[in-house]
Order: structure tokens, then C-alpha cells, then sequence
């Protein structure tokens, strides 16, 4: 990585650093510049350290995610199983500060060992420096630290993290929970009834991250739509924006030419073959502006876009 830096310097060429590529959306006109993708096979790229009643699973930055939370649940490491079927790498997660079914990474991290390319120098950031926030951290803020090796702190005598509405729901059928493979194993099975087949369309996952409003601005919107799901968050309350787009502005499905929302979880933004990035880049900003319209509220993609 080092190499390849200082060649893209010596060449005047700008650099983006690519995990998986499954958060992002490219330009029509491609990338003038280098692309470094990072890479790793799981089964040499993991270690396991013991840590008194806990594990440190440390990994490559380029180990495939869902391969790093089979291999911890593997060995019965509790911690991250919520975050099962979550695509990208393990070096990417923790720059999403990525989230699912009540868990994210923020929880489990213990550092990150990053590449400085201004110094080139490498060093560690523990967990409290590393400015987590929702979908947000400070290395997607400081694109000048590429992350090398991510360390978890996982726990040997865990239990199944279950307040999520769906997991709940599932429990209540009959669904067993007992160990983390058994729940990574129930969270793909949610996730596949809510996102499409890749094999069929194309779709970076949620487009869009879920407004967090004030006190106040929630209750207004409460006296509007007296539904509208709330949830207390350290910055005031978080909405469901899904329920916004389905419930409040009927919109589940909606589509502009090769764009869609998808039908079965309106977050997700999904494209037929022939879409170019500017009709996804458009539909997003019409999308936004019918929210904004009805709610008074500017939400934020959870997509990056590479230019």
C-alpha cells in the first residue's frame, strides 16, 4: 500500500482506497486515477487472542465481513453475530461504523491499525478515538488513514442480543438463538426476505441512513403522523425513514426509469440493467426533496460516491 501511494504521488494521480465496493456508487465517466483495492484470504488472515473471559479476533483489513463473523461465531465469540450478512470487508467496517439489528461495530472494536499516507507511518487507534457516531466515524471523515487490521473484543460467555422487532418476532415462531452461528444464521434469513437478489438487479443495500431529529421536531411530526416510530438516540431521537417513505408518502416501489425504491424495504435503493449512476444519483435527489417536502427533514446518504 506504501507503493502504491508513493507511486500514485509520483504519478500526480489521485487514490481511492476500495474494500469491497459494495457502499459505493461510481461515476458514469469512470476514475481518473488509481484504485487500490485491498484483499485477503479469511483462513490466513485471522488470529485469536485471549484476553481473560474474552477473545481479540484481529483480522486483515481485506477479509471478507461476513467471513470474519463465521469465523468468531465458529468459535462460540460473542459480539458481532448481529452483524451477520452485512457485504464489504473488515477494513471497511469500521469506517461506516456499520450497524444492524441492534449491534454495531463501535461495540466490539478495540483498535484500528491504520496507515497514515501523509507520514506513511503506521499506528494504532483505540476504540474511544475513533469518533464513532451513527453510520459515521472519524476515518470517513480522514480519508488520509487506511486501515490496516481491525481487533474485536468479543466474549466467551455471551447471550443473543433479541430487542430487535424482527429477531423478536422470529423467537416468538420457534426460532433458536442459542449460539452466535444460530443467530448469524437467523439474521441472513431476515435480511434475504428484505433485500433483492443481487443476481438480478443492482443495489448498494440502504441508500439512505435514518434521520436523527430533535425533541421538538419529532413531536411535531408525531401530531402529523401519529406512527411514526421513534427511537431515543444521544443527539435527540432517531426516525424510521422506511416508515416515512412507506406509511407517510406511499412510496415503497416508487421508481423513475431504472430506478427503484424496492418493494419489500424502501431504505434500499435498487437499479435494472441500463441505469447509469446520473439516474441513481437523480432519484436519490428527487427522493430526498419528497421527504424534505412532507417532513421537513434533510436525510443524509449512507452511500459514498466515488469522484
Amino acid at each position: 500500500i506504501k507503493a502504491a501511494i508513493t507511486l500514485a504521488r509520483d504519478r500526480g494521480l489521485s487514490w481511492y482506497v476500495l474494500g469491497g465496493g459494495s457502499n459505493l456508487l461510481a461515476i458514469d465517466a469512470g476514475y481518473n486515477g488509481m484504485i487500490i483495492r485491498i484483499v485477503a484470504d479469511a483462513e490466513e488472515s485471522i488470529a485469536f487472542e485471549e484476553h481473560g473471559d474474552a477473545v481479540r479476533a484481529i483480522a486483515w483489513a481485506g477479509v471478507s465481513w461476513d467471513a470474519f463473523v463465521d469465523a468468531c461465531a465458529s468459535r462460540v465469540l460473542w459480539g458481532i453475530e448481529n452483524l451477520a450478512g452485512i457485504p464489504g470487508t473488515v477494513g471497511a467496517a469500521p469506517v461506516q461504523n456499520i450497524g444492524a439489528y441492534g449491534a454495531e461495530v463501535a461495540d466490539t472494536l478495540a483498535w484500528a491499525e491504520v496507515l497514515d499516507t501523509d507520514s506513511l507511518e503506521v499506528h494504532r487507534i483505540e476504540n474511544a478515538a475513533c469518533e464513532f457516531g451513527y453510520r459515521d466515524s472519524m476515518f470517513k471523515r480522514n480519508r488520509s488513514l487506511i486501515i490496516l487490521r481491525v481487533a474485536f473484543d468479543l466474549r466467551i460467555n455471551g447471550k443473543a442480543k433479541t430487542s430487535y422487532a424482527d429477531i423478536a418476532a422470529r423467537i416468538e415462531t420457534g426460532a433458536v438463538v442459542s449460539t452466535p452461528s444460530e443467530v448469524a444464521s437467523l439474521v441472513r434469513s431476515i435480511r434475504a426476505q428484505k433485500f433483492p437478489d443481487l443476481s438480478l438487479c443492482g443495489t448498494a443495500g440502504s441508500f439512505f441512513k435514518n434521520p436523527v431529529i430533535s425533541v421538538e421536531a419529532f413531536k411535531v411530526l408525531k401530531e402529523k403522523y401519529p406512527e411514526l416510530p421513534g427511537y431515543e438516540s444521544p443527539n435527540g431521537m432517531k426516525v424510521s425513514l422506511a416508515w416515512i417513505l412507506d406509511k407517510a408518502l406511499n412510496l415503497k416501489g416508487f421508481s423513475q426509469g431504472n430506478v427503484r425504491l424496492f418493494e419489500k424495504q424502501p431504505l434500499v435503493l435498487v437499479t435494472n440493467e441500463g441505469a447509469s449512476a446520473h439516474d441513481v444519483d437523480a432519484f436519490a435527489n428527487e427522493i430526498t426533496k419528497k421527504v424534505f417536502d412532507a417532513t421537513n427533514i434533510s436525510i443524509e446518504r449512507e452511500v459514498q460516491n466515488l469522484s
